[in-house]
């Protein structure tokens, strides 16, 4: 038995278990850091499998909804509306992750932070924020390109494979670290609405070529490790568009409980990226401090806590109405299509 599920539904469909992979990904090579995971075949088996897409996922579903964005409000308000959206929660929580990582100077296996390191942690940006500042750079760019024809943009897609191979060998380009490796997960997810290919309606056999083109990327990425581009991000790719496919294809089979628990994870993406490394390394730190070291349970809690915090957090300061504030959003209801803001 199918239901009717609506357009937007399997995106935020996709961005939830996305995230849920965004934080499991922390937790994972967090645990490698910190030397309680030994088995260096598996480590390097799933971190390639799920750092293969779960974050181009994040910029493809981003460029799903920008030219539509752009078009409604203009470029100057379009660029203006991703400072609010994209840099200014990049300036907060960078300074609430380093205020936490200067008060555990002693107990984290990261370098000791100074004060004023702390004062300059977002400049260039550190750690999780590269992302933020990459998407800002990419839609910053693309607000220009919105009128090209899709011609001309197909175009620029292939050559921004190029761009990923050339342009972190040119000196004084590494501000653009993120942002020259993604840029064609992004143009993709233009063209892919230009060309409607979402447009048809969902189905089983969409799902079934998507799972199997997915799979097929998982293994190569497990077999030969995460591969530069621009074969990397072919494969990295092929491997976003089949999970895209899967969500897309399946999305009216999953019950409708599991189908909102998804979709809200999705909508409320921005709060658990930007407060998830403290809850999860701090549960970390916590654990071994009880002398706690099996890591099946590591991971369980680290993900609990990184995903069930935030969301808790997101709760408290929307009922405040202070979503705002933090840079999470404007105070109302599903305000926060996060990671692709419209």
């Amino acid at each position: 038995m199918t239901r009717e599920v609506g357009r937007l539904d399997w995106v935020d469909a996709a961005r939830g278990i996305g995230i849920v992979l965004v934080v499991f990904g922390h937790v994972w090579r967090g645990l490698w850091q910190a030397h309680l995971f030994t088995d260096a075949g598996l480590f390097a088996a799933v971190d390639s499998a799920i750092y293969l897409f779960h974050m181009p996922l994040f910029f493809l579903v981003s460029g799903l909804f920008f030219e539509k964005s752009v078009r409604r409000d203009g470029a100057g308000a379009s660029i203006l509306k991703r400072c609010e959206t994209l840099l200014y929660p990049l300036l907060i929580w960078s300074w609430v992750t380093a205020a936490f990582l200067l008060l555990a100077n002693s107990v984290t296996t990261r370098e000791t932070l100074t004060l004023t390191e702390a004062l300059l942690y977002p400049f260039p940006p550190k750690d999780i924020f590269w992302f933020l500042w990459a998407l800002f750079l990419i839609q910053a760019l693309c607000v220009f390109l919105v009128r090209t024809t899709t011609a001309v943009l197909a175009v620029l897609f292939v050559l921004s494979f190029a761009a990923a191979v050339f342009l972190p060998m040119v000196p004084g380009m590494s501000l653009l670290d993120g942002a020259d490796a993604n840029l064609p997960f992004f143009l993709a997810g233009i063209l892919l609405v230009r060309r409607d290919l979402f447009g048809v309606k969902p189905s089983l056999s969409t799902g079934l070529v998507g799972a199997g083109v997915f799979a097929a990327s998982l293994c190569g990425a497990v077999i030969f490790g995460l591969q530069p581009a621009p074969l990397g991000t072919l494969l990295s790719l092929l491997a976003t568009l089949g999970f895209c496919a899967v969500i897309y294809g399946c999305a009216p089979l999953v019950p409708a409980r599991g189908m909102a628990v998804m979709t809200y994870l999705g909508a409320t993406s921005m709060a658990i990226y930007v407060m998830h490394v403290i809850p999860e390394a701090a549960t970390r730190i916590g654990l071994l401090r009880l002398g706690v070291d099996a890591v099946w349970l590591h991971i369980i809690v680290g993900i609990l806590a990184g995903v069930g915090l935030p969301l808790l957090a997101y709760a408290v300061l929307k009922r405040l109405g202070l979503l705002r504030l933090f840079g999470l959003g404007r105070d109302r209801s599903r305000s926060v299509r996060v990671l692709s803001p419209s």
